[in-house]
């Protein structure tokens, strides 16, 4: 294996046990003081994927099932790889493999992420004002960046979806690639194809989606709206490229939660996505590798 995925599987426990060491967490107690965490928790993130995984269906046309699978998977490569790089394709070779062209597989799990993403950001965004905290600074830059980006890249690949521009045909041939012009349309194409008027709506149901997890930190705070916000504030850390949001994934949760529940939660999330390594089955390789010969021959 690599060393730098050997370096992204380590580095969540090497910050999470200074964590229990800075904060001298009896861990053992943590624990065993209340088995029913890891099961609440479980149960909200499957809510969330599940509720997630409907907008996913609609937007790629298939089963929920196929999509939650795809999900879970993309989820778990999410622990490996920094932010959310690496589960657009992940999931796009699953979608491959129940018959979705890789193109267009590729390009709706691209709008699949920016929509979660932007569900994120406007859920926080929301509740902000009722829950603001000056150490919250870093996550607000986070969503603010994150809003700006995906809203303008979207609106560029939706003007520009019929024609290779000057500075896009500028690029291709400065790194040499200009055999794949075609597929970069077709991928623009689907792209488009995918924003429909239906992209609020699809916004809407990940809100209510990530909302889930409030369920398991009411559990802790007792208070549904702190424990909604501490949820979409968790998920926002996550937006940040480090792998499983190691050290920032702490941060957000300490503002709020202490450090026990913390070490609880971090560990938590971090089982619940290795659980997604089960479906590694669920993904085709065989167009990728199709589309990569056909590559290297032009």
């Amino acid at each position: 294996m690599d060393k730098k995925y050997i370096a992204a599987i380590v580095l969540p426990f090497v910050v999470i046990i200074i964590y229990v060491y800075i904060f001298k967490i009896n861990v053992v107690y943590v624990l065993e003081e209340d088995p029913k965490f890891f099961l609440i928790f479980l149960l909200a993130y499957v809510a969330q994927n599940s509720i997630s995984s409907f907008k996913d269906s609609s937007l790629i046309k298939r089963r929920v099932d196929i999509a939650l699978r795809a999900r879970l998977l993309g989820n778990f490569v999410g622990l490996l790889l920094p932010g959310w790089a690496g589960q657009e394709l992940v999931r796009s070779l699953v979608y491959n493999k129940h018959e979705v062209n890789l193109r267009q597989a590729f390009s709706y799990s691209i709008l699949i992420g920016s929509i979660d993403v932007l569900a994120i950001c406007l859920g926080y965004i929301l509740l902000l004002p009722f829950f603001f905290n000056p150490l919250e600074f870093i996550f607000i830059l986070v969503v603010l960046f994150n809003i700006a980006g995906w809203i303008a890249a979207l609106s560029y690949f939706y003007l520009q979806h019929n024609k290779v521009n000057k500075i896009e045909q500028f690029i291709f041939k400065i790194v040499k690639m200009e055999r794949i012009v075609t597929d970069y349309m077709e991928f623009k194409y689907y792209l488009k194809q995918g924003t429909t008027k239906d992209f609020v709506i699809y916004i809407i149901i990940d809100i209510l989606g990530f909302a889930c997890y409030g369920g398991y930190f009411y559990y802790i705070t007792h208070n549904i709206f702190i424990s909604i916000f501490i949820s979409f504030l968790y998920q926002v850390s996550i937006l940040i490229p480090i792998p499983s949001a190691a050290v920032v994934g702490e941060l957000a949760l300490s503002i709020f939660l202490n450090p026990s529940y913390v070490f609880a939660t971090r560990l938590n999330y971090i089982i619940s996505n290795l659980l997604g390594s089960i479906f590694f089955k669920d993904m085709s390789f065989e167009e990728l590798k199709k589309w990569s010969k056909e590559i290297l021959k032009r």
